[in-house]
């Protein structure tokens, strides 16, 4: 399995992020697609890459079939799934990067850039949230179904009040004693204090890592040249 420095994955995200964007193209933005499906299998993330080419292969039929529609609605129908499209292969590298970082390498990384203390902290508190805040929504689900108000369709129509009831009042209340916890355990690890920070994390780029980047760079310098000589434009 191919494992990268964490600095280099998040020099790897901002340019395929330009990449996508910046190639709309059907047959561009799918080999951009392409490329990062082949990472993602290389860094031990094939199941994931297989939901999103069977999902991307699903949108881009269904763009190919837009033709076929009346006009009014070919073109709505058009532009929400180019939006999903060019989405897909940012969100497939993105939930590569969380599978394979911790988030004690990325905020070792993000102090190793000189990112500002005050986006990595903001960043690790909002990666931090999350997991934890999922369980919560399971547990919330749990108890519904053991009070037999389980979210379904019936219920949904049948008792709409108490569902939201029973869903909305957990969740802001343990939003915000998550959010206290966090506050509290990042306090106590010295989250505040102005001096320069020290890791355990030892980060170190290889010469593997050099090699993506500068591969992804000449793909991005290439693709782009192929856009110019087809459109006359980058």
């Amino acid at each position: 399995m191919l494992v990268i420095d964490t600095r280099i994955k998040l020099l790897l995200f901002i340019l395929i992020n330009f990449m996508v964007f910046g190639l709309k193209d059907f047959i561009l933005g799918s080999v951009c697609f392409f490329f990062i499906c082949i990472l993602s299998c290389l860094m031990g993330q094939k199941k994931i890459v297989l939901k999103y080419l069977i999902f991307y292969v699903v949108i881009a039929a269904i763009q190919q079939l837009c033709a076929f529609l009346p006009q009014a609605i070919e073109t709505i129908l058009s532009i929400f799934t180019l939006f999903i499209r060019v989405m897909i292969p940012v969100v497939l590298f993105a939930s590569t990067f969380i599978a394979t970082t911790k988030v004690s390498e990325l905020i070792a990384a993000m102090y190793s850039l000189k990112i500002p203390r005050s986006i990595t902290i903001t960043f690790a508190m909002v990666l931090r949230f999350f997991p934890t805040f999922s369980e919560e929504i399971h547990n919330i689900y749990d108890a519904m179904k053991l009070r037999g108000i389980a979210l379904s369709w019936k219920n949904v129509f049948t008792r709409p009040v108490l569902i939201l009831e029973a869903i909305a009042i957990p969740i802001v209340m343990r939003s915000a004693s998550i959010a206290e916890e966090l506050s509290a355990s990042a306090v106590t690890r010295g989250i505040d204090n102005p001096a320069q920070r020290t890791s355990f994390i030892q980060l170190k780029v290889h010469a593997k890592d050099w090699m993506v980047l500068c591969f992804f760079l000449v793909a991005f310098v290439v693709l782009f040249f192929c856009k110019y000589q087809i459109y006359g434009r980058i």
